[in-house]
């Protein structure tokens, strides 16, 4: 997660902890409960958003260099059976990081992350 976003996450996050203890004000209205209802509704459908962003940033990454992992495994099993034995445990590591960005991504899809 870049700069920005983790100071944009923080700030909302401080914003959201200030508006859930403004709620628990006897003194307010019920328009004005209403109102900070409203806006911590909105700040968490705005964290969710820079989560979703920086999960969706993550994915993309690990299937770049997953794809870059099996550009090489493929140029190692062409080359000497020594070298291919290499490829065989790169290919695991390779099996395993897709299975992560296929889990990740579903996870987000679903609504879980």
């Amino acid at each position: 997660m870049n700069t920005e976003s983790m100071n944009a996450l923080k700030q909302v996050r401080e914003v959201i902890n200030t508006v859930q203890i403004e709620l628990n004000d006897p003194s307010l209205t019920k328009a004005e409960k209403s109102l900070l209802a409203d806006a911590l509704i909105n700040l968490n459908k705005l964290e969710d958003v820079i989560i979703n962003n920086f999960l969706q940033e993550m994915v993309d990454k690990i299937n770049s260099s997953n794809g870059d992992l099996k550009k090489l495994i493929a140029d190692m099993e062409a080359s000497t059976v020594r070298i291919a034995q290499f490829s065989n445990t790169i290919k695991k590591i390779s099996d395993t990081v897709g299975v992560l960005a296929e889990i990740t991504a579903k996870a987000m899809s679903a609504g879980i992350l």
